[in-house]
């Protein structure tokens, strides 16, 4: 049986965007979500991919190694496509079982909330 299977991880970085609108020229940050979904066939008896903690471990590694870094010192296009792209590049190329592919990564920059009540 094929399946997909999604993880939801996060991070915080700086970049800046030259050659746009002004505001993005200058160094400023975001909190990032990224998804990253694997597929492939099950094989395991257990009737997973890869143990959910490898999954982690796989792509966390890569995710890890953006949080709180300038991103622009990383790779050169840090628009939320670019680090898509980078970490379906990095990820992607990671010891796999066999037969697990990375289907793709979503970049979400979030917002945070706060609230305050008496």
């Amino acid at each position: 049986m094929k399946v997909e299977v999604t993880e939801t991880f996060s991070f915080e970085a700086a970049h800046r965007i030259s050659d746009s609108r002004p505001e993005y020229n200058t160094i400023h940050g975001h909190s990032h979500e990224v998804l990253v979904t694997i597929k492939g066939k099950v094989k395991t008896s257990q009737g997973w991919l890869v143990e959910q903690s490898e999954f982690r471990k796989i792509a966390g590694f890569h995710i890890k190694r953006l949080d709180h870094k300038y991103l622009n010192e990383i790779f050169d296009n840090t628009t939320a496509e670019g680090i898509a792209s980078h970490l379906l590049y990095v990820i992607g190329k990671s010891d796999w079982p066999p037969g697990v592919k990375v289907k793709s990564v979503e970049v979400r920059k979030t917002t945070t909330r706060a609230k305050a009540s008496a």
